[in-house]
């Protein structure tokens, strides 16, 4: 037991200031943009986690930015009124734009995939072979996972959305166009021979007795520009003259030429109002660029600038710049999200995480109600590296509702060594029907098993439910 009189010690410790102001301080800039460069974002809460947690010193010039609630002294609370300043703070976000373009390897769903549709915020290789595996190939999407494995989305998150423009809308028509010997491009293409066993020869006219002027042998790829059913108008080695289409066979047609080719390309990244907003433009690209059907527009944002995880586009197919929203919903919490992709996105890994942080308990100003919000004390935890009972089961249960359980953090009693009850919080997770109690503190005191437990299990405390904080 922490405490020795405790069955189960619960919760200490309010939050000791990390500094408080010098009567000097000097204001650099605004509450917030603790760096200076007049943006409000995730450099600036660095800095100050940083020197929350005595890695960093501040300047002069900084204290005043720091003391964002304006109490007078900098500490975790500093870093929630941070956090949802920079939630709410229009910035542009850091990013680079990187698109793929093919005439292969996609799925018939590409093509009817509307503009505003199929566009994802991906944060890790499954979501992102999730994200693109309906419009493309295996093949394609592996190549994808390639480029960005692991150690990617270990620094970014990845805006993605696939594109597809139907080639008829660009293409030229091709045009039948007849020469004075009767023979039109309604035959032009690519061929190869059929039944030609030794070769086919190039007539100098349209005619069987006519000279012989080159030969052609079998399966040799020839190229057609204009011909009559009869005879075709071809060049091979060189060689220009009239084949006989008796021995022929099409194999393709001309290639298309086009009128434009379209791209897309990102422009700029900004955040406000709770969305992410992607400015982009379509446009031409040069004449020497290859007509691609299906492309992957993807934009790369630094993770710690990015705080959405949604994303919606609408795209215009006009050659014209065009503005594409993402519609976004805001991580709910961000630090366990971010504890989420160090430790891998596990529930079971998530409890050892919660269970393995320092126990502190026995400073007499730390809450340990239900008056404090799940929020706060999770923060705490994932800031300081150490909590009580309430900060265990707040960190475990903000990541099990990332992960999609239907998590609650519990707030109740448990007996006391001494007699009576102490207040205790705990987590309660129900799969398919039942209800399980996850209970990080009691696995760190007693090093038994309080991961998916039930309520009366033998070995575990008596609980008694006050309230569902969360």
């Amino acid at each position: 037991m922490k405490n020795k009189k405790l069955l189960s010690i619960l919760l200490a410790a309010a939050v000791t200031a990390a500094s408080v102001l010098p009567s000097g301080a000097v204001a650099a800039s605004a509450k917030g943009d603790i760096d200076g460069d007049g943006v409000i974002a995730a450099a600036d809460l660095n800095i100050l986690q940083e020197h929350i947690l005595g890695n960093k010193d501040l300047t002069a010039g900084q204290t005043d930015a720091a003391d964002v609630n304006d109490d007078g002294s900098i500490n975790v609370y500093d870093v929630v009124a941070l956090r949802k300043l920079i939630l709410s703070t229009p910035r542009e976000l850091d990013h680079t734009d990187a698109t793929d373009r093919m005439n292969s390897g996609y799925s018939d769903a590409v093509k009817k995939l509307a503009l505003e549709e199929g566009g994802a915020a991906v944060k890790s290789t499954s979501e992102l072979k999730a994200a693109l595996s309906p419009y493309f190939s295996e093949s394609v999407v592996n190549e994808q996972l390639k480029k960005y494995g692991d150690s990617f989305f270990n620094e970014s998150v990845l805006i993605v959305k696939p594109f597809y423009f139907d080639p008829d809308e660009y293409a030229i028509p091709h045009t039948v166009t007849r020469l004075s010997c009767g023979c039109s491009t309604s035959y032009a293409g690519t061929y190869t021979t059929k039944n030609v066993t030794s070769y086919l020869n190039i007539r100098k006219e349209h005619s069987a007795s006519s000279e012989s002027i080159g030969r052609i042998p079998p399966n040799a790829v020839i190229p057609v520009s204009h011909g009559s059913g009869q005879w075709a108008h071809v060049t091979y080695n060189g060689i220009s003259g009239y084949a006989n289409m008796d021995y022929m066979q099409k194999t393709a047609d001309p290639a298309t030429e086009y009128k434009s080719v379209p791209g897309v390309k990102i422009t700029s990244v900004s955040y406000a109002d709770g969305k992410v907003t992607v400015s982009a433009s379509q446009y031409v690209m040069p004449e020497s660029a290859e007509f691609c059907a299906a492309s992957i527009v993807k934009a790369v944002i630094p993770k710690d600038e990015y705080y959405a995880q949604e994303a919606n586009w609408t795209v215009s197919t006009t050659a014209t710049t065009t503005t594409t929203t993402t519609t976004t919903t805001t991580v709910q919490y961000p630090l366990a999200e971010k504890k989420l992709n160090e430790i891998g996105r596990d529930l079971k890994a998530a409890f050892t995480a919660a269970s393995s942080i320092t126990y502190y308990g026995h400073t007499p100003d730390m809450p340990q109600d239900d008056n404090t919000s799940m929020e706060w004390y999770a923060d705490y935890g994932f800031t300081n590296g150490k909590g009580n009972c309430y900060v265990m089961a707040a960190m475990f249960c903000e990541m099990a509702k990332l992960l999609g359980y239907d998590a609650h953090q519990i707030s109740g009693r448990v007996p006391l060594m001494a007699g009576d009850y102490g207040p205790h919080s705990w987590v309660e997770i129900t799969v398919n029907g039942t209800v399980y109690v996850c209970d990080p503190d009691f696995a760190q005191e007693t090093n038994l098993n309080g991961y998916m437990i039930t309520y009366g299990q033998s070995g575990t405390w008596m609980y008694v439910k006050d309230s569902v904080m969360s």
